[in-house]
């Protein structure tokens, strides 16, 4: 979905998107019941959820000695085993759908290394490329909607 501006390459060598910490988990992708049975039946028969509202998130583990928790799809080596089949949050990021004030815009995570290396312009355009996508997505699962935070760019407005 974002092969415009990200390569699957420069993402598996970062894996930015794939680690939290006690103040970020607020971005640990959102999974639906569906994509829940996905990830029971076809990568994990092991993973535990946790509920949150009318979704799940992936229960993940804190590193040794660290507050740092990595994404329990994340291969060390070989990146997501799921692939094309990631959650959606995942496979926009690092775009983020949030509430402004009661409107839904699409943002930019400002820690995303390879973006960094895009002008904000050439983001904007492709943000709202894809925002029919992300808005009816959001349509569908008002879940991945998360709360506006300062700082994070603008780059789409929902006009519905």
């Amino acid at each position: 979905m974002l092969s415009k501006i990200l390569a699957k390459e420069e993402c598996a060598k970062c894996r930015i998107c794939c680690c939290f910490d006690s103040s970020d988990i607020w971005e640990a992708p959102v999974i639906t019941q569906s994509k829940a049975n996905k990830i029971l039946k076809d990568y994990n028969a092991k993973q535990k959820f946790l509920s949150k509202d009318n979704h799940y998130i992936l229960d993940m583990e804190k590193e040794a000695d660290e507050d740092l928790y990595y994404c329990s799809m994340l291969d060390k080596h070989n990146g997501c085993i799921m692939k094309d089949e990631k959650p959606f949050d995942c496979r926009i990021w690092p775009f983020r759908i949030m509430d402004l004030n009661g409107t839904e815009v699409i943002t930019l995570s400002p820690v995303c290394p390879v973006v960094k290396t895009h002008s904000l312009e050439e983001l904007s355009e492709f943000a709202k490329e894809l925002a029919p996508a992300i808005f009816e997505e959001a349509k569908v699962n008002p879940q991945i909607i998360k709360p506006y935070i300062n700082g994070y760019p603008i780059l789409a407005v929902n006009a519905d």
